[in-house]
């Protein structure tokens, strides 16, 4: 039986996009585009623990709440003691799907040139460091973060007007600040 050849495939750059026009001078600063020979090196999320970690104070109360309330009406179950537990699980329903869309909204970016962060639901905020203005780059763990292999990477600015970017909840923290490590030194190497 004959074997089939390779296929090689060829892509094609897209033509250059024009930058659009920003009406708002205040709307250009919060919606800056890659410069042309800014290149994207990591696009991340925070781990899908994110949800569960950040929504826990509230199910623990509606927790807490549901066992209260059990406890409390254990002698007569009617038809109308259901309400309540009915809205505990709308409480902890509807949080989840706030902690979901925080999620979904959460994006950390590296490019040759910069760290940024996107968050926010309604509003989005972005955070951005030059690498050539980070001064360091820690790792922390909180007391959940090494049994569930989650990291906060902190950068910390040279500036101290700048703000520093924080990314949250990453899944392997470890390789993701060996990456950052490089692309900084690289950057102020002048790579």
């Amino acid at each position: 039986m004959k074997t089939p050849d390779p296929i090689s495939v060829v892509a094609e750059a897209p033509p250059a996009i024009e930058r659009p026009a920003v009406a708002a001078p205040q709307a250009a600063a919060k919606l800056e585009l890659l410069d042309g020979d800014e290149i994207i090196q990591l696009s991340i999320k925070p781990s899908l623990w994110f949800i569960p970690l950040v929504s826990a104070g509230v199910l623990g109360l509606v927790l807490v709440l549901g066992l209260a309330l059990a406890l409390a009406m254990r002698a007569g179950a009617t038809p109308m003691a259901a309400m309540p537990f009915q809205v505990l699980g709308c409480v902890a329903a509807v949080r989840l799907g706030v902690a979901m869309l925080q999620w979904a909204s959460r994006l950390y970016v590296l490019t040759n040139r910069r760290v940024l962060r996107f968050t926010g639901v309604l509003k989005v905020e972005v955070t951005e460091c030059r690498l050539l203005k980070i001064a360091g780059v820690d790792v922390r763990f909180a007391w959940y973060g090494r049994p569930l292999r989650l990291g906060t990477i902190q950068m910390l600015s040279a500036d101290n007007h700048a703000r520093t970017v924080i990314w949250d909840d990453l899944a392997r923290p470890q390789e993701t600040h060996e990456l950052l490590v490089r692309a900084i030194r690289k950057a102020q190497a002048g790579g």
